[in-house]
């Protein structure tokens, strides 16, 4: 028995051939080879004679589905809206290329670190300081009178190190650098070196510093000198020298240098300037070195050239012999807190961490331009 159509199902499976044949082919009535012929339908063409109209770009198919679903009378106009919406973003939601964007986009953003709120509410230890000055320590000092720190025998020392004159080497540059912050009221000295020998128990060779330093009158200074004098006594080798006295540095201040000097043997200048300094990405112009001769000057110019290849290969000193070094000279474990208390440099604490060879390449707080906040 032939199945009856009432012309309202006739509309409406018209409608859906209409917009289904606008969709696929990309027009909406006569073309796309169908023809509408009183509610009859024609077979779609086996073969196309002519591509060209059938061609609709992307746009135009995706409009005539637009409008099938706007007006299908299945959907409503508020989701309508949405979908129209949303295809235009996806269509034409890509980068903006008009002359008014470009002209109106930022040219040379100023790069911004921020702090967390915990760390802006911390007040500097020391106000008016702009400049850091930094003292290596090269070995601990073992006797309770540090008037006598000229003589070797009072001094925990490595082999290399047994020379007569080698305490007075040591006091050269506690003194060299108490005279660099005499002439910048803007500076503070800071004496780097952890608790790297067992026997000499808690002492470190930051506060063995410091101590023969008070010993001996701040070297004929105004008294007053002392509260610019501190110790980072954490670090185990040249990097972590200039890197943590960096972060005692803002420890105290709540901001970076603007400029960094250090003290030392005149053979290390070329790890600091070369190696240590393109590592850490600080500005070479920021930096200053100042080198004293040492006894053995001629060994030590040869053990350098050694040492420096170590840090070509392993620039932050974590793989090899660098890194065994690092570990005899933490004989009780304490590593280093300032990943914990500078963590604005949180990216290059994870960039050490993951021991790269090559030098980290991100912003930076000393990076020109940069400001934190």
């Amino acid at each position: 028995m032939p199945t009856h159509v009432s012309p309202k199902g006739t509309s409406f499976f018209h409608s859906r051939a209409r917009a289904f044949a606008s969709y696929r082919f990309g027009d909406d009535e006569h073309h796309g080879g169908i023809a509408v012929q009183s509610g009859m339908y024609d077979r779609l063409p086996t073969h196309r004679t002519d591509d060209s109209k059938y061609r609709a770009s992307r746009s135009r198919r995706v409009w005539t589905r637009i409008r099938a679903l706007m007006f299908s009378g299945r959907r409503s106009k508020w989701v309508s809206f949405i979908v129209m919406i949303l295809l235009m973003r996806w269509l034409f939601g890509g980068k903006d290329t008009s002359p008014i964007s470009r002209a109106s986009a930022p040219v040379n953003q100023i790069p911004v670190l921020r702090r967390s709120v915990s760390d802006r509410a911390v007040l500097p230890a020391i106000e008016g300081i702009e400049d850091l000055v930094i003292v290596p320590g090269h070995a601990v000092y073992l006797s309770g009178n540090f008037r006598a720190a000229r003589d070797e025998a009072n001094w925990v020392l490595e082999p290399y190190q047994l020379l007569e004159g080698e305490g007075k080497s040591f006091m050269e540059h506690m003194e060299g650098g108490v005279q660099q912050i005499v002439s910048n009221p803007e500076a503070i000295l800071i004496f780097s070196g952890g608790k790297t020998r067992r026997e000499a128990g808690a002492m470190s060779e930051a506060s063995s510093y410091w101590q023969v330093t008070r010993a001996f009158d701040w070297f004929g200074a105004d008294v007053s000198v002392e509260s610019r004098i501190f110790t980072e006594e954490h670090a185990r080798d040249s990097f972590e020298n200039l890197l943590f006295s960096i972060c005692r540095f803002y420890e105290l201040t709540r901001k970076f240098p603007r400029k960094v000097t250090v003290v030392g043997f005149e053979s290390k200048r070329a790890r600091f300037e070369k190696l240590h300094l393109s590592t850490l990405s600080f500005p070479r112009e920021r930096f200053n070195y100042i080198g004293t001769e040492a006894i053995n000057h001629l060994e030590m110019d040869l053990g350098e050239i050694k040492v420096r290849d170590a840090f070509q290969r392993d620039p932050h000193g974590c793989r090899g012999e660098l890194a065994v070094k690092k570990l005899d000279r933490d004989p009780f474990n304490e590593g280093s807190p300032y990943m914990s208390q500078v963590k604005i440099l949180n990216s290059l604490w994870i960039h050490i961490a993951t021991c790269s060879q090559r030098p980290y390449t991100g912003t930076l707080p000393w990076t020109p331009g940069v400001i934190v906040r």
